[in-house]
C-alpha cells in the first residue's frame, strides 16, 4: 500500500509542475484573430452612457462584433448576455470587431493620405507667414503609445 501512495504522489507533483506561468489578469483579453483578419474593441458606452455614434460609425467602416461560436473550443472569453450584441465577445461596455486586412489596409491608407494632406496644409500656411528676420522651427515628431508599451 505504501508503494501504490508513493506513484500516486508522484504522479500529483508531476501535475502540479505543469501549471503555467502566472500572469496578471486583462480585463480586455481577446482571442488570435482568424486568419485574414485584423480585430480591435470598440465602446459601446463610455462613463455608463450608451455611445450609438461611435458604434455606428465604426460599423459602416466595415468593423463586425465578433461572435463567440468563432472562437475554438476550449477557450472563454466574456460574453455580451443580452441586446443589440448578444452572444457576442465583449466586457464592460467595450465589444470585440472584426475586419478583413485588406479592408483595415484600405482604411489606414484613407487616413495616411487624410493627414499628409493637412500636414501638407500647415506647412504652407507656416512658409506663407514666415518672414526671412522670423523664421519658424518646424519640429515634427510623433509617437505611439499602447499598454504603456511605445511601439
Amino acid at each position: 500500500m505504501n508503494k501504490t501512495n508513493k506513484i500516486n504522489n508522484e504522479t500529483r507533483v508531476e501535475k502540479s509542475t505543469t501549471v503555467s506561468k502566472w500572469r496578471p489578469s486583462n480585463l480586455l483579453e481577446a482571442p488570435d484573430p482568424r486568419p485574414g483578419m485584423k480585430q480591435r474593441w470598440i465602446a459601446t458606452m463610455v462613463l455608463g452612457q450608451e455611445t450609438p455614434t461611435n458604434v455606428a460609425k465604426r460599423l459602416r467602416e466595415g468593423w463586425q462584433p465578433r461572435d463567440i461560436k468563432t472562437v475554438k473550443d476550449g477557450q472563454h472569453f466574456p460574453t455580451i448576455e443580452h441586446g443589440k450584441f448578444a452572444g457576442c465577445i465583449g466586457i464592460e461596455g467595450m465589444v470585440l470587431c472584426e475586419m478583413p486586412e485588406e479592408m483595415v489596409n484600405q482604411r489606414n491608407e484613407y487616413y495616411a493620405k487624410m493627414t499628409e494632406n493637412l500636414m501638407s496644409s500647415v506647412q504652407q500656411d507656416m512658409n506663407r507667414v514666415e518672414s526671412p528676420g522670423q523664421p519658424i522651427q518646424r519640429s515634427y515628431k510623433s509617437s505611439v503609445t499602447r499598454g504603456g508599451m511605445k511601439e
